[in-house]
Protein backbone atom coordinates (compact mmCIF):
# COMPACT_ATOMS: atom_id res chain seq x y z
CA UNK A 1 0.00 0.00 0.00
CA UNK A 2 1.04 3.28 -0.92
CA UNK A 3 2.06 6.25 1.71
CA UNK A 4 -1.16 8.31 0.53
CA UNK A 5 -3.80 5.23 0.32
CA UNK A 6 -2.30 4.54 4.19
CA UNK A 7 -2.86 8.33 5.06
CA UNK A 8 -6.44 8.12 2.92
CA UNK A 9 -7.37 4.67 4.86
CA UNK A 10 -5.96 6.02 8.25
CA UNK A 11 -8.22 9.39 7.89
CA UNK A 12 -11.51 7.45 6.88
CA UNK A 13 -10.90 5.69 10.04
CA UNK A 14 -10.44 8.54 12.32
CA UNK A 15 -13.78 10.16 10.51
CA UNK A 16 -15.84 6.88 11.21
CA UNK A 17 -14.87 6.31 14.98
CA UNK A 18 -14.14 9.60 15.72
CA UNK A 19 -17.42 12.23 16.13
CA UNK A 20 -15.35 15.38 16.08
CA UNK A 21 -14.43 14.45 12.59
CA UNK A 22 -18.08 14.08 11.63
CA UNK A 23 -19.70 17.10 9.46
CA UNK A 24 -22.83 17.32 8.47
CA UNK A 25 -21.71 18.82 5.07
CA UNK A 26 -20.36 16.91 2.47
CA UNK A 27 -16.70 17.07 2.23
CA UNK A 28 -15.18 20.01 -0.08
CA UNK A 29 -12.63 19.78 -2.27
CA UNK A 30 -9.30 19.54 -0.90
CA UNK A 31 -10.35 19.18 2.77
CA UNK A 32 -9.12 15.86 2.93
CA UNK A 33 -5.64 16.69 1.72
CA UNK A 34 -5.50 19.77 3.88
CA UNK A 35 -6.51 17.20 7.05
CA UNK A 36 -3.54 14.63 5.48
CA UNK A 37 -1.18 17.39 5.89
CA UNK A 38 -1.89 18.44 9.41
CA UNK A 39 -1.47 15.16 10.47
CA UNK A 40 1.59 14.50 8.39
CA UNK A 41 2.69 17.82 10.40
CA UNK A 42 1.94 16.74 14.02
CA UNK A 43 2.57 13.04 13.57
CA UNK A 44 6.30 11.73 13.76
CA UNK A 45 5.54 8.80 12.32
CA UNK A 46 4.51 10.71 9.03
CA UNK A 47 7.63 13.22 9.10
CA UNK A 48 10.19 12.60 6.85
CA UNK A 49 13.87 13.99 6.41
CA UNK A 50 13.09 16.96 8.96
CA UNK A 51 15.80 18.42 10.81
CA UNK A 52 15.22 18.34 14.39
CA UNK A 53 15.08 21.33 16.51
CA UNK A 54 15.48 20.48 20.09
CA UNK A 55 17.08 23.86 21.50
CA UNK A 56 17.56 24.13 25.05
CA UNK A 57 15.76 20.74 25.68
CA UNK A 58 16.40 18.31 28.00
CA UNK A 59 16.91 15.05 26.80
CA UNK A 60 18.31 13.63 30.31
CA UNK A 61 15.22 11.24 30.06
CA UNK A 62 15.72 10.20 26.33
CA UNK A 63 17.23 7.36 25.24
CA UNK A 64 19.39 9.54 23.32
CA UNK A 65 21.74 6.65 21.55
CA UNK A 66 18.37 5.07 19.63
CA UNK A 67 17.63 8.79 18.21
CA UNK A 68 18.58 10.10 15.03
CA UNK A 69 20.22 13.19 16.13
CA UNK A 70 22.25 14.07 13.16
CA UNK A 71 21.38 17.77 11.90
CA UNK A 72 19.73 18.87 14.89
CA UNK A 73 19.54 21.48 17.00
CA UNK A 74 20.96 21.25 19.93
CA UNK A 75 21.95 24.30 21.22
CA UNK A 76 21.76 24.62 25.09
CA UNK A 77 20.62 21.20 25.24
CA UNK A 78 21.18 19.37 29.12
CA UNK A 79 22.72 15.84 28.02
CA UNK A 80 24.70 15.42 31.51
CA UNK A 81 25.22 12.02 32.17
CA UNK A 82 23.95 10.19 29.55
CA UNK A 83 25.18 7.23 27.10
CA UNK A 84 26.23 8.33 23.87
CA UNK A 85 28.59 6.02 22.94
CA UNK A 86 29.55 5.87 18.91
CA UNK A 87 26.42 8.12 18.52
CA UNK A 88 26.77 9.69 15.22
CA UNK A 89 26.15 13.43 15.55
CA UNK A 90 27.72 14.89 12.40
CA UNK A 91 25.72 18.16 11.54
CA UNK A 92 24.58 18.60 15.14
CA UNK A 93 24.74 22.30 16.89
CA UNK A 94 25.76 21.79 20.23
CA UNK A 95 27.07 25.13 21.11
CA UNK A 96 26.54 25.47 25.33
CA UNK A 97 25.69 22.21 25.63
CA UNK A 98 26.26 20.52 28.60
CA UNK A 99 27.85 17.09 28.51
CA UNK A 100 28.64 16.43 32.14
CA UNK A 101 29.55 13.11 32.66
CA UNK A 102 28.95 12.18 29.15
CA UNK A 103 29.42 8.94 27.59
CA UNK A 104 30.84 9.56 24.19
CA UNK A 105 33.34 7.01 23.75
CA UNK A 106 33.76 6.09 19.89
CA UNK A 107 31.04 8.93 19.10
CA UNK A 108 31.52 11.21 16.06
CA UNK A 109 31.23 14.63 16.23
CA UNK A 110 32.91 15.66 13.10
CA UNK A 111 33.13 19.60 12.51
CA UNK A 112 30.36 19.90 15.31
CA UNK A 113 30.03 23.43 16.67
CA UNK A 114 31.10 22.82 20.53
CA UNK A 115 31.28 26.09 21.23
CA UNK A 116 31.37 27.05 25.30
CA UNK A 117 30.21 23.27 25.59
CA UNK A 118 30.62 21.73 28.93
CA UNK A 119 32.12 18.40 28.63
CA UNK A 120 33.44 17.89 32.66
CA UNK A 121 34.65 14.48 32.76
CA UNK A 122 33.07 13.68 29.68
CA UNK A 123 34.65 10.52 27.89
CA UNK A 124 35.72 10.57 24.59
CA UNK A 125 38.08 7.70 24.31
CA UNK A 126 38.44 7.25 20.53
CA UNK A 127 36.09 9.66 19.84
CA UNK A 128 35.97 11.37 16.24
CA UNK A 129 36.22 15.67 16.75
CA UNK A 130 37.89 16.08 13.95
CA UNK A 131 37.55 19.93 12.93
CA UNK A 132 35.19 20.57 15.35
CA UNK A 133 35.15 24.10 17.02
CA UNK A 134 35.82 23.77 20.72
CA UNK A 135 36.15 27.51 21.53
CA UNK A 136 35.38 28.53 25.13
CA UNK A 137 34.42 24.68 25.71
CA UNK A 138 34.87 23.15 29.74
CA UNK A 139 37.30 20.15 29.42
CA UNK A 140 38.17 19.61 33.44
CA UNK A 141 38.84 16.21 33.37
CA UNK A 142 38.22 15.06 30.36
CA UNK A 143 39.34 11.94 28.69
CA UNK A 144 40.45 12.33 24.96
CA UNK A 145 42.29 9.02 24.99
CA UNK A 146 43.28 7.71 21.35
CA UNK A 147 40.93 10.81 20.36
CA UNK A 148 41.00 12.25 16.46
CA UNK A 149 41.31 16.27 16.57
CA UNK A 150 42.83 16.65 13.78
CA UNK A 151 42.36 20.43 12.75
CA UNK A 152 40.36 21.43 15.46
CA UNK A 153 39.92 24.90 16.85
CA UNK A 154 40.82 24.71 20.53
CA UNK A 155 42.05 28.00 21.08
CA UNK A 156 41.99 29.18 24.88
CA UNK A 157 40.87 26.27 26.26
CA UNK A 158 42.26 24.64 29.51
CA UNK A 159 44.10 21.41 29.19
CA UNK A 160 46.14 21.61 31.99
CA UNK A 161 47.21 18.38 33.32
CA UNK A 162 44.85 16.67 30.56
CA UNK A 163 45.97 13.12 28.61
CA UNK A 164 46.54 13.60 24.87
CA UNK A 165 49.66 10.82 24.78
CA UNK A 166 49.06 9.38 21.53
CA UNK A 167 46.82 11.69 19.94
CA UNK A 168 46.54 12.93 16.54
CA UNK A 169 46.74 16.77 16.94
CA UNK A 170 47.96 17.47 13.22
CA UNK A 171 46.78 20.91 12.28
CA UNK A 172 44.96 21.66 15.69
CA UNK A 173 44.88 25.34 16.72
CA UNK A 174 46.10 25.62 20.44
CA UNK A 175 46.43 29.42 20.40
CA UNK A 176 46.77 30.59 23.88
CA UNK A 177 46.14 26.90 25.29
CA UNK A 178 47.10 26.27 28.86
CA UNK A 179 48.96 22.78 28.47
CA UNK A 180 50.67 23.01 32.13
CA UNK A 181 51.40 18.96 33.07
CA UNK A 182 50.14 17.80 29.87
CA UNK A 183 50.87 14.28 28.81
CA UNK A 184 51.59 15.02 25.07
CA UNK A 185 53.75 11.61 24.59
CA UNK A 186 53.75 10.44 21.25
CA UNK A 187 51.00 12.68 20.41
CA UNK A 188 51.13 14.37 16.33
CA UNK A 189 51.46 17.87 16.28
CA UNK A 190 52.20 18.41 12.50
CA UNK A 191 51.08 21.44 11.77
CA UNK A 192 49.53 22.93 14.70
CA UNK A 193 49.37 26.28 16.14
CA UNK A 194 50.94 26.28 19.85
CA UNK A 195 51.53 30.23 19.60
CA UNK A 196 51.66 31.27 23.28
CA UNK A 197 50.21 28.17 24.57
CA UNK A 198 51.41 27.02 28.39
CA UNK A 199 54.18 24.07 28.38
CA UNK A 200 55.63 23.79 31.68
CA UNK A 201 55.83 20.66 33.33
CA UNK A 202 54.51 19.06 29.74
CA UNK A 203 55.24 16.11 28.54
CA UNK A 204 56.59 15.95 25.22
CA UNK A 205 59.01 12.77 24.59
CA UNK A 206 58.62 11.50 21.30
CA UNK A 207 55.09 13.68 19.99
CA UNK A 208 55.88 14.48 16.31
CA UNK A 209 56.57 18.70 15.83
CA UNK A 210 56.58 18.92 12.20
CA UNK A 211 56.05 22.35 10.83
CA UNK A 212 54.79 22.94 14.22
CA UNK A 213 54.17 26.67 15.57
CA UNK A 214 55.70 27.36 18.43
CA UNK A 215 56.39 30.89 18.82
CA UNK A 216 55.37 32.30 22.42
CA UNK A 217 55.47 28.74 23.67
CA UNK A 218 56.41 28.48 27.28
CA UNK A 219 58.06 26.15 28.93
CA UNK A 220 60.68 25.13 32.30
CA UNK A 221 63.22 22.87 33.41
CA UNK A 222 60.50 19.88 34.23
CA UNK A 223 59.43 20.51 30.52
CA UNK A 224 60.54 17.47 28.31
CA UNK A 225 61.04 17.61 24.85
CA UNK A 226 61.01 15.27 21.88
CA UNK A 227 65.33 14.49 22.09
CA UNK A 228 65.57 15.69 18.40
CA UNK A 229 64.18 18.86 19.02
CA UNK A 230 65.51 20.42 22.26
CA UNK A 231 68.50 21.25 21.53
CA UNK A 232 67.37 23.60 18.54
CA UNK A 233 64.18 24.69 21.09
CA UNK A 234 66.48 25.46 23.81
CA UNK A 235 68.88 27.37 21.33
CA UNK A 236 65.50 29.70 19.96
CA UNK A 237 64.60 29.90 23.46
CA UNK A 238 65.12 33.56 26.18
CA UNK A 239 64.10 33.47 29.61
CA UNK A 240 60.32 34.74 30.34
CA UNK A 241 60.76 38.62 32.33
CA UNK A 242 60.66 38.40 36.19
CA UNK A 243 60.27 34.60 35.91
CA UNK A 244 63.67 32.92 36.29
CA UNK A 245 63.35 29.04 35.03
CA UNK A 246 60.61 29.78 32.43
CA UNK A 247 61.64 30.57 28.59
CA UNK A 248 59.78 31.30 26.00
CA UNK A 249 60.11 29.70 22.53
CA UNK A 250 60.82 32.55 20.03
CA UNK A 251 60.20 32.81 16.23
CA UNK A 252 63.83 32.58 15.58
CA UNK A 253 66.85 31.21 16.35
CA UNK A 254 69.79 32.45 18.79
CA UNK A 255 67.29 32.95 21.73
CA UNK A 256 69.82 31.02 24.02
CA UNK A 257 72.70 34.52 23.18
CA UNK A 258 69.92 37.07 24.26
CA UNK A 259 69.00 38.81 27.71
CA UNK A 260 65.41 38.27 28.41
CA UNK A 261 62.46 39.57 26.41
CA UNK A 262 59.44 41.27 26.57
CA UNK A 263 57.05 39.34 24.57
Amino acid sequence: MSTDSFRRQLVLALGRSTPAFHSPRAARPGRLRHLIDALSRRTPAFASQQTVNLSSADLHQDDSRTADLRKSDLAGVELNNRDLRETDLIGVNLARANFAGVDLTGANLAGVDLRGANLTDVDLTGANLAGVDLRGADLTDVNLTGTLLIGADLTGVDLAGVNLAGVDLRGVNLTGVDLTRADLREANLDRANLTGVNLREANLYGAVLTSTTLAGARWDWATIWPPERAAEIWFRSAEWPDQPGVYVVLPDAGGRIRPSVVV
